[in-house]
């Protein structure tokens, strides 16, 4: 773990790694991947207010169905704001903290929150391109299959960006789900899927 005088889960200045709950899953189990601004939250550029936070209802029943099949349900996001400076770890944990109270008011339970604030516009250590934990790379969900013990070729990720589409790809997950503000036919068809994979 990274030396930090914060109460963070920062493995490393640049990557938030956090436990949510003590939920046991087991080995070798499916897991679903999903992006947070712009998939599970309104993305209004940079979030760095909770009181702005608002949910995106159509991703609600998606992490109900993989709460509802056993699956672990796993954020990982891109927090460029942090290196450009806009706002700290401290901001990302306030509206981090406010997604996950806003998810469990609805019966949405997410188990593990990974962050990688590396961008190549930042500044000092966190200004570093293409870093393997920031998406489209896929270290994010190495991590946390690690962590998890799951199996990313039974996984499903879902995201409102190609770089989301793209990690899970590198990762060896195939059902890649991209969201649109249209409509709400990936969410879904992410729905059919998790549903069809527990039931094998």
């Amino acid at each position: 773990m990274f030396e930090t005088s914060a109460p963070y889960p920062l493995e490393e200045p640049g990557l938030w790694v956090e436990r949510v709950g003590d939920k046991a899953f087991p080995d070798g189990g499916p897991a679903l991947f999903l992006d947070r601004d712009g998939t599970i939250n309104v993305d209004t550029g940079y979030p760095s207010d909770p009181g702005q936070v608002a949910l995106r209802d159509e991703i609600l029943p998606v992490i109900q169905a993989a709460n509802r099949a056993g699956w672990p349900v796993v954020i990982v996001t891109n927090q460029s704001g942090i290196a450009r400076g806009y706002f700290g770890w401290d901001v990302f944990a306030a509206v981090s903290d406010r997604v996950l109270t806003l998810l469990r008011e609805k019966d949405c339970a997410v188990d593990m929150v990974l962050a990688c604030a590396y961008h190549e516009a930042g500044k000092g250590v966190l200004g570093t391109g293409d870093h393997p934990m920031r998406k489209p790379n896929p270290g994010m969900l190495l991590r946390a299959a690690g962590m998890l013990r799951a199996d990313l070729g039974k996984s499903v990720m879902v995201g409102d960006k190609d770089a989301d589409i793209e990690a899970g790809r590198r990762a060896g997950l195939s059902r890649l789900f991209l969201v649109r503000e249209a409509n709400a036919a990936a969410e879904q068809a992410a729905i059919a899927e998790i549903q069809a994979i527990s039931r094998n």
